[in-house]
């Protein structure tokens, strides 16, 4: 587990230790990492930590989220990395501590039966989808952290327990996030509905209760 150092001036203020699940970082009192200064939006940045590891994310805030003097919108953090924040200085240093074992749920992907192309399109419709780049989601959860679910077929569905949440669908030009059923799915912490959007290599999509990492390969 890790812990967040937070500096200001090269001055170290105080810091704070990382739990399982969100930290928010921001100007509101309510934020577990409270950056009291104008420079700061009111629910600035959030960081999720699962297990032994823990991403940054950017909550459209005015002026931006920086590791290591690069923005960022999401950012697997590393030991050693610092997270700018107006004008604080958030340095990220890990421990090897294990989290408790039953934190989070495991979703349930189901793929659709496809049905048998016709034959006189089948070559064209199947080099359609071998130009496209192969991907695949990452649960980000214990309990089924580092599983791999292969995104392979045209659609994979996403939800739990036989109701779908979402889908994810594969075209030639890469793959589309959309909402299902009267669930809907957050991409980079905003909900998705009515409309596909364009999966982009380490989106974070939460669904089902659980967390997953897009990555194209």
């Amino acid at each position: 587990m890790g812990k967040i150092v937070i500096k200001l001036n090269n001055s170290v203020v105080d810091h704070v230790e990382l739990n399982q699940g969100d930290t928010r970082i921001g100007r509101k009192p309510g934020c577990e990492i409270h950056l009291d200064n104008l420079s700061v939006s009111g629910e600035h940045a959030n960081i999720f930590t699962i297990g032994g590891d823990s991403f940054v994310q950017d909550l459209g805030s005015t002026n931006g989220t920086y590791v290591n003097g690069k923005k960022v919108a999401k950012h697997h953090l590393k030991s050693g990395d610092s997270v700018n924040i107006g004008k604080y200085t958030l340095m990220y240093l890990q421990d090897d501590v294990e989290a408790p074992s039953d934190y989070a749920k495991t979703v349930i992907i189901t793929t659709p039966v496809q049905p048998e192309p016709i034959k006189s399109s089948a070559p064209a419709t199947e080099k359609i989808v071998k130009q496209a780049p192969l991907g695949q989601a990452v649960i980000i959860a214990l309990g089924g952290a580092g599983k791999r679910i292969e995104l392979t077929k045209t659609v994979t569905n996403l939800g739990k327990g036989g109701r779908r949440a979402g889908t994810i669908t594969r075209t030639a030009d890469g793959y589309l996030l959309a909402s299902g059923g009267d669930d809907h799915p957050k991409l980079n912490g905003r909900p998705v509905s009515g409309k596909q959007v364009k999966l982009r290599n380490g989106d974070i999509i939460e669904v089902a209760g659980t967390r997953l990492q897009f990555q194209l390969k």
